[in-house]
């Protein structure tokens, strides 16, 4: 769990408006846990095999000039979306995006990873590809993604309320840990969110709330502020539905693995709930 964890957030900067609500949501997080923010730029570079060596050699002074104005840049990026007193170090690298994230996070111990995301859908998405559907499907620690729904593209705020969806499985209950650990470190409260089946008839839904009390570690409400809510329909639209009536700061989801083409072309509800969400996501494997 990254509470348990070395206290470092790592946060991927492109330096789009996307980039610079994660690097808010980076700050705010990093002030309540106590975290120093890396945030890190890679620039993606190759020569091409027919290149003369003195042709390489131009191309690496080239480089070179790049990554110091990329370091310029950084730092003032740093400087305008995260707070003064965070603490923070800056790293750029020539590297594929999707490679540098996975090895930064291995390498420097992250126990979290920012990432702010576009949200393009259906074959311009596949097209195109997307360095946040690579790094969710790859990524062995929790993801924080703040999508384009996210309002004014501000980020994180102060966590006040922290929705967290379960499904019944062992996935939903590690999720509901990790909510249960911002909780108590932020004194946020937790809804803990079922949505039953479109198929389930919808008076059947105080049993089933009954089921989720029943459900939830006691000592987590003894820990916690607390309360159980049913939906029923599309898992997706009411989660999202429920974050918006409900002003949640923060959705937390569990991912299960799956194939990442599959995931491409068919979508999962974390998928979804990242492209609509009007809260940041953190999604938990």
């Amino acid at each position: 769990m990254f509470l348990d964890e070395p206290r470092r957030i790592l946060c991927p900067v492109d330096f789009s408006d996307y980039s610079a609500a994660a690097l808010r949501t980076s700050g705010n997080l990093a002030e309540s846990l106590g975290a120093e923010v890396i945030a890190l730029h890679a620039q993606p570079v190759d020569a091409p095999v027919y290149f003369t060596p003195s042709q390489t050699q131009a191309l690496k002074a080239q480089l070179r000039q790049s990554r110091k104005a990329a370091e310029r840049r950084l730092a003032g990026f740093a400087d305008a979306y995260l707070p003064p007193r965070v603490s923070r170090s800056l790293r750029v690298v020539e590297d594929d995006p999707v490679r540098a994230i996975l090895r930064a996070t291995k390498e420097l111990g992250a126990g979290l990873v920012v990432m702010g995301t576009h949200g393009r859908t259906g074959l311009t998405k596949i097209r195109l590809g997307s360095v946040m559907e690579s790094v969710l499907v790859q990524l062995k620690a929790p993801l924080v993604t703040v999508g384009p729904q996210v309002r004014n593209a501000a980020g994180l705020g102060v966590l006040r309320r922290i929705l967290c969806a379960v499904d019944y499985s062992g996935a939903s209950r590690k999720a509901l840990e990790q909510a249960g650990q911002l909780a108590e470190t932020t004194g946020a409260e937790i809804m803990v969110v079922h949505v039953a089946a479109e198929s389930e008839p919808p008076e059947l839904l105080e049993q089933e709330r009954k089921s989720l009390c029943d459900w939830v570690n006691p000592a987590l409400r003894e820990r916690c502020s607390l309360r159980e809510i049913v939906r029923h329909g599309n898992p997706a639209e009411q989660i999202v539905t429920t974050a918006e009536t409900l002003h949640a700061s923060l959705i937390v989801l569990a991912m299960e693995p799956r194939n990442f083409l599959g995931s491409l072309f068919f979508g999962t509800t974390v998928e979804r709930v990242i492209r609509h969400s009007p809260a940041p996501v953190l999604s938990v494997k």
